[in-house]
């Protein structure tokens, strides 16, 4: 029988788990540089916890645990959920803002497809504590800056942004206060969406003037924006988009009036990151959920963050033959010619790995077969251990790269 792992996972072998590792560490890095502190939540949570952020939709897409007695757990789907409460037990003792990163796994049990997976990685953002537009431009900018160390350009992707008060104060305004759900639910089915077939579905919805709600959404600057006649909620919004974009590198970032992320979770700036060609999902979700520390049973507090998906990210980064350069740095492997001289190569290798990597034969290999295994792992150094090499304490070091050779003590 041939097990076979299950669907919507990912195995990473070493080359995998390293890259992995090069895109946790470059974010880790990039975040450090902005004063976001690492955190990290159990992999599970109460199933009371993670159904609090959704509706019925996340419920059935949580992996539950079996249920012990009173207690029901569920694996986390997200990030930012675990976040909220990791703050919440200590809120009355942190000092504001709040700025925490973490990179992780998560769960959701869904239908696999490309770029969308049922346990996958994310490198998540969070602040908690301002309420200034100030902050979400600073979270949009670190993961500007995180694809930029990955030498992604303006040509490779592009933020899209909006805000919830704004499209909802328009969209009162238009289709009517009873319509607005339903209506942002197919503005996020837009792009999926032949325009003709999705004209076609809003007018059905009950929106009487379909040209004037597209031409609304497809308002794409300041200025357009600005002369446009709004309701109070929606200039709020305005104002809102207005300072944020203010503090953003304008080379990656647009507006975009379609961006809604859901009306049940954000109440302010909305943003996601795509590739610019739109071949895959979003890299990259968030905005401002000033409410979700209060659903959660503390005090009212902003809280601004966003989530980048690994999986989209490294499709995308291989796409465009980006991909970083994983050095596994493999600084020396010993050959010794016989098994008697195991012995001498063990105690080389204890000195050198003292301050390097070494790699040491243990399958007795012929000279030839060590030769063409260390040129497999990309090993730097050579080093023989036979007869001579124990008689005279010396032995010759091979530079693998550019056949350079010298001689060390052993």
């Amino acid at each position: 029988m041939t097990f076979q792992k299950p669907k919507g996972t990912e195995d990473f072998y070493p080359e995998d788990e390293a890259l992995k590792q090069v895109l946790f560490a470059k974010f880790r890095e990039v975040a450090a540089r902005f004063g976001f502190r690492e955190v990290s939540t159990p992999a599970f949570e109460t199933f009371e916890l993670l159904s609090q952020k959704e509706g019925e939709e996340i419920k059935e897409q949580i992996f539950t645990l079996e249920k012990r007695g009173d207690e029901q757990f569920g694996l986390r789907f997200d990030l930012t959920v675990p976040n909220t409460r990791l703050f919440l037990q200590k809120q009355k003792e942190l000092q504001k803002p709040i700025k925490w990163m973490m990179c992780d796994r998560m769960w959701r049990y869904e239908r696999p497809q490309k770029g969308r997976m049922r346990e996958f990685y994310q490198m998540n953002l969070e602040i908690f504590g301002s309420p200034y537009p100030e902050t979400d431009a600073e979270v949009i900018t670190v993961v500007i800056d995180f694809f930029k160390s990955l030498g992604l350009t303006q040509k490779d992707f592009e933020v899209r942004l909006n805000n919830r008060k704004l499209l909802q104060g328009i969209l009162t305004e238009l289709v009517g206060e009873e319509l607005v759900d339903e209506i942002i639910r197919l503005i996020d089915k837009r792009e999926k969406m032949e325009e003709k077939e999705w004209e076609a579905a809003i007018k059905t919805a009950g929106v009487k003037d379909v040209k004037a709600l597209v031409a609304a959404l497809d308002m794409k600057t300041i200025d357009e924006l600005e002369n446009m006649d709004k309701n109070s909620l929606a200039q709020e919004g305005f104002l809102e988009l207005k300072e944020v974009y203010k503090d953003l590198d304008k080379k990656f970032v647009m507006i975009d009036l379609n961006t809604a992320r859901g009306l049940a979770y954000y109440t302010s700036t909305v943003f996601e990151i795509f590739d610019k060609e739109g071949k895959y999902r979003a890299l990259c979700g968030g905005g401002r959920y000033d409410k979700l520390v209060e659903l959660f049973g503390g005090t009212s507090t902003p809280a601004t963050g966003c989530a980048v998906g690994m999986s989209t990210l490294r499709i995308l980064l291989e796409d465009l033959k980006k991909l970083p350069v994983i050095n596994q740095n493999l600084q020396y492997y010993i050959a010794p010619l016989d098994k008697k001289f195991l012995s001498h190569a063990t105690k080389l290798a204890g000195e050198l790995r003292k301050t390097s990597t070494v790699e040491l034969d243990l399958m007795r290999r012929s000279l030839g077969g060590q030769m063409n295994y260390a040129k497999h792992l990309g090993a730097e150094n050579f080093i023989v251990i036979g007869e001579n090499e124990v008689k005279s304490g010396k032995c010759t070091l091979k530079n693998l790269k550019t056949g350079k050779e010298t001689t060390m003590q052993i």
